[in-house]
Parts: structure tokens; C-alpha cells; sequence
């Protein structure tokens, strides 16, 4: 209602109708919203799919140098050793164990069991594509130093852990120094060079 003066006009507000506002959608604006959500679907799916496959050896590679991080802190950490064995307990999986300064596994399980399975693209442990290298090391332990055991783990100036695809066109090596350190790196298949992990 609207003042004027000592009387009151009431305002009258269009009415749903031909000539009025709509009080909500129309079946057919909820069909061709849906109608577009599916063609939004059915080409976004297939894309994403797409980039998860071929980036898949890179999550399967980033996982495993993060897992070999944390085995070497906990060693640190923990004053104790930190075991990684390949392979184990299935193929293409790895499990992290805690063990005291007598080489002796610590009761409660392995620490954590990571699995290439979970990755796209049929990701497994492999041999270098260079050759030389088997696939893999059966076990890499760290000390409470946090450096590793060159009684356990093969004694060379470093060890490395490698990853293809199921193509075999794609590779990437965890490489872990003597002193504990790592790094990721791919294989150029173009160049025949590792190059560092972008």
C-alpha cells in the first residue's frame, strides 16, 4: 500500500499468468539444463580420464619418493632403522617397516604398504631402460642416521628404483644416495638422458 496524504492506495502485483511473472521453471528449461549438463559430461569425462592416464607413472613416481622420505626421517626421527622392501608383500607393492638397532622388526606391522595397482596405466617396478640395473633392490634401509644400510641394501654409490608404464615408453627413477638424499628423474626416450622431474 501506498501513502497519499490520509489515504492508502493499494498496489496490485502481476499475477502468474500469460501477461505474469512465472513462479519457477518450465519442464523444458529443466530438460535442456540437464541436456547440457550431459554433453558438459560427456566430453569432460574422457579428457580427465585422459590426463590421469598419461600423468599417472609421475603420481606413481612422486608417491614412492615421498614414502622414501619418510622412511629416512622416521629412522631419524625415531633413533631406529627404516626398512622398505619391494615387492613385498605382492608384486608391484612395498611395505615400510620399523626396525630396532639389532635388525630386528618392530611388532605392530608394517608401517604403511604402498601399492603401483592404485595408479593408471598398469604402473609396475621395472628394470632400467638403459639396462645395468635390475628391478628393483629388494630392500632399502635407512639407519637412525638417516644414511643407508650398506649391509642390507646393495652396496653402491647409490640405489635407484624404477617405474614404467605399461606401454614401457615411459620411465622414472627414484635415485637415493649413500648419505640418504634422492631425487626424481624421467626418461627421455627422444635423447636417451634422465632429466630432472618437472
Amino acid at each position: 500500500m501506498k501513502a497519499n496524504g490520509s489515504h492508502y492506495h493499494c498496489i496490485q502485483w502481476p499475477r502468474g499468468g500469460s501477461k505474469g511473472f512465472s513462479p519457477g521453471f518450465t519442464l523444458i528449461e529443466l530438460m535442456v539444463c540437464i541436456a547440457i549438463i550431459a554433453i558438459m559430461t560427456a566430453v569432460a569425462v574422457p579428457a580427465v580420464n585422459g590426463y590421469l592416464t598419461r600423468h599417472a607413472p609421475q603420481y606413481a613416481a612422486d608417491e614412492l619418493y615421498g614414502d622414501i622420505q619418510l622412511a629416512r626421517l622416521r629412522a631419524a626421527r625415531f633413533n631406529r632403522r627404516c626398512r622398505i622392501q619391494f615387492n613385498v608383500p605382492a608384486l608391484n607393492r612395498y611395505t615400510i617397516q620399523d626396525i630396532d638397532n639389532n635388525g630386528n622388526v618392530i611388532p605392530g606391522g608394517p608401517f604403511k604398504v604402498g601399492d603401483l595397482a592404485k595408479f593408471r596405466d598398469n604402473i609396475a617396478f621395472s628394470a632400467s631402460p638403459l639396462g645395468g640395473d635390475p628391478a628393483p633392490y629388494a630392500t632399502l634401509e635407512f639407519l637412525s642416521q638417516g644414511v643407508v644400510n650398506t649391509a642390507v641394501t646393495a652396496p653402491a654409490a647409490s640405489t635407484s628404483i624404477y617405474l614404467s608404464n605399461g606401454a614401457g615408453d615411459v620411465f622414472y627413477q627414484i635415485l637415493v644416495s649413500l648419505a640418504g638424499g634422492s631425487g626424481i628423474y624421467r626418461f627421455d626416450i627422444n635423447t636417451g638422458q634422465w632429466n630432472t622431474n618437472q
